[in-house]
This record gives structure tokens, C-alpha cells and sequence, in this order.
């Protein structure tokens, strides 16, 4: 628990002077003391508390314009996101929200905008992306970064981005409590780590309040994006690795005089392998059963394995000029004597 709490005390440190992104990089930690179903919860429980104490602090800052529109939008999204909690496995929505994140690379290195330079917020891109905010983040319990380049080209001070999320992301994480106490997501180990998060957030807040006054606009815009590119990252090598364990996905290598060969394998008979060899280009092979040849090439097999494929392994596969099929002849002991092009 004291990792937990000096993560999220780290965490949302950072995320005051870039904008957000406490949750995204407290995901990979929480992930790994509580099941995927509970992590929303202990999420929302931490930064409720987080969201609160900005809103104190930076009252005077909320854009109230924006929020009459994002928080009616953003609540009916949250019902759908925590009702689907059930059926959906949050990594592949961690994994897609990583690769969106990393996308924002290219604005790190782009001028910041000016205010007089960045677009109007239209109140139906408001309601859009409150719905939005509010279904991901039912699912996965942090969304902040994920729609941060939203308000920084809206023309908001950074006074005005951190108050108004605090007000908008405060409403919605209270009513998402309900939904997963409802839900019977919020264990007693999802409260304990909640509770914790909840503590640091707040602490962090406080230590901070003077710390904005300190960072330019124009850095505060390019903290901004930098978060979002580094907490994708960090996502999607938490997500790959945690989907990786759950579909029991292996990845061997080996340097060979010729080249590299690389296998990826996934369940207990799906493989896919990569070839490089020099002067013969790369090579994609494919594990794929007897029946999914042509019909052609099985009669060819039967005709040459004495009318019997039982002791064969098929593989498919692709070069930049050619498409075949590789049979592996196998003796009893399961070695591989013969190998041939179909």
C-alpha cells in the first residue's frame, strides 16, 4: 500500500502542472494489486478526492459554460460504460486508449496555439465529448488525458483547464461511485486502495497549488501533450503485457548466421513467425491446420503421406514475391524428418 500511495502522490503531482493524467499513469499499479474489474473503483474513489480539491482551490477559474453542457452528457455515458464493465475486458479499451494518446506525439513538437489561434467550443463538441469521457472512463476509471488536447485547443488558460476539468471530472466520478457501489464493484481491497489513492491525491493538490503559478502557458500546452504521449506508452506496454498473460502469448527470438528468426505464440496451437534472412528478404509464416489448405495441395499431401496427414505440420506462408505452404514431416517422436514446399 505505501507503493500505491508514493506512486499516486507522484502521480498527481505531475498531473497538475500537465493537465492530467494521474489515472492513466496510476492504471499499470492498481492493475497489479486488484482485480480489472476493481480498478475503476479504487480509480474513481482516488480521484474524486483529487478532482474536489482542485475545484476548491480553483473555483474561481471553472469554466461554467462548458460544464452546464459536459456533465448532463458525460453522467447517461458513465451509466453505459459501468454497465458494460461486465462484458468487456477493460485491456482492449486500455490498448485502444494508448494508441489515441501516442497519436499526440506530432503536437509535442507543433508551436502551442494562441488563444486567439484555437478553435471555438461549439456545445455540440461539448456534449460529444462528455458522453465520451463518461463511457471510458465507466470503463476504465481514468480518462483525464485522453481528451486533454480538447480543452488546450478550446482557447482555455491553464487555470481555466485545470478548474474546469476539477468541476466537470468531480460530478462524474461521485456519480460513478454510486454506479460501481451499485454494480458491487467496490470491494473492500478496492476501498482500501481508493482510500489511499484518495489521501495522495488531495496531499498532491495542496503541494502544488503554487507550483502552476510557476509554468508558462506555452509549456504548460507542451506538458500537456508530452503527458498524453508518455502515459499511452506507458498504457500500452501495461495493457500488452497484462493481454500477453491472459492469452498466454509467447515471443522467442534467436540470431541465426543468416538473419533473425522471431515466433509469436498465442493459446496452445495459434503461431505466427517471422523470418529474416540476408539476400532472401523477410518471410511471414502462419501455423495453420490441414484444413485449411486448398483442396489441391491436401489430395497432394494424402498422396505423398500414403493417403494420411496425421503426423504432419502445416505452415503458410508469405514473401514479397511468393505464397506457399510448408509441410513438416514428423517421426513418432515428434522430430521433424522431411520438410517440403506445396
Amino acid at each position: 500500500m505505501i507503493a500505491v500511495f508514493l506512486a499516486a502522490l507522484l502521480a498527481f503531482c505531475l498531473s497538475v502542472v500537465c493537465g492530467g493524467g494521474a489515472g492513466l499513469l496510476l492504471l499499470p499499479v492498481l492493475n497489479s494489486v486488484l482485480l480489472p474489474a476493481q480498478v475503476p473503483a479504487a480509480l474513481s474513489l482516488g480521484t474524486t478526492f483529487s478532482s474536489l480539491s482542485r475545484w476548491a482551490l480553483f473555483r474561481s477559474f471553472i469554466r461554467w459554460d462548458v460544464s452546464r453542457c459536459f456533465i448532463p452528457a458525460a453522467l447517461p455515458g458513465a451509466v453505459a460504460g459501468a454497465l458494460l464493465l461486465s462484458y468487456l475486458n477493460p485491456l482492449y479499451i486500455e490498448a485502444v486508449m494508448a494508441v489515441f494518446l501516442i497519436s499526440n506525439l506530432p503536437l509535442v513538437f507543433r508551436p502551442p496555439a494562441t488563444t486567439s489561434e484555437a478553435g471555438a467550443l461549439s456545445r455540440l463538441k461539448i456534449i460529444a465529448v462528455g458522453f465520451l469521457t463518461g463511457f471510458v472512463s465507466g470503463l476504465t476509471g481514468a480518462v483525464g488525458l485522453l481528451f486533454n488536447g480538447f480543452y488546450l485547443r478550446g482557447g482555455m488558460s491553464k487555470n481555466e483547464i485545470v478548474a474546469t476539468r476539477a468541476a466537470n471530472e468531480g460530478l462524474l466520478h461521485l456519480f460513478k461511485l454510486a454506479l460501481y457501489l451499485a454494480l458491487g464493484l467496490l470491494s473492500q481491497k478496492a476501498l482500501s486502495c481508493g482510500l489511499c489513492v484518495a489521501v495522495a491525491a488531495t496531499l498532491a493538490s495542496w503541494i502544488m497549488r503554487r507550483g502552476l503559478s510557476l509554468v508558462p502557458e506555452r509549456l504548460f500546452q507542451r506538458l500537456g501533450y508530452g503527458a498524453m504521449v508518455v502515459s499511452g506508452f506507458v498504457l500500452l506496454g501495461s495493457a500488452g503485457q497484462r493481454l500477453g498473460r491472459q492469452h498466454r502469448v509467447r515471443l522467442d527470438y534467436a540470431l541465426v548466421s543468416q538473419g533473425l528468426d522471431t515466433q509469436v505464440q498465442w493459446g496452445e496451437s495459434k503461431m505466427l513467425a517471422l523470418e529474416l534472412r540476408l539476400g532472401e528478404g523477410l518471410e511471414v509464416e502462419q501455423r495453420v491446420p490441414f484444413s485449411h489448405l486448398p483442396l489441391h495441395k491436401q489430395q497432394q499431401v494424402t498422396r505423398r503421406q500414403g493417403g494420411s496427414e496425421a503426423r504432419c505440420l502445416f505452415d503458410e506462408v508469405w514473401t514479397l514475391t511468393r505464397h506457399y505452404h510448408e509441410v513438416y514431416q514428423l517421426d513418432p517422436a515428434g522430430r521433424v524428418t522431411e520438410k517440403y514446399e506445396i
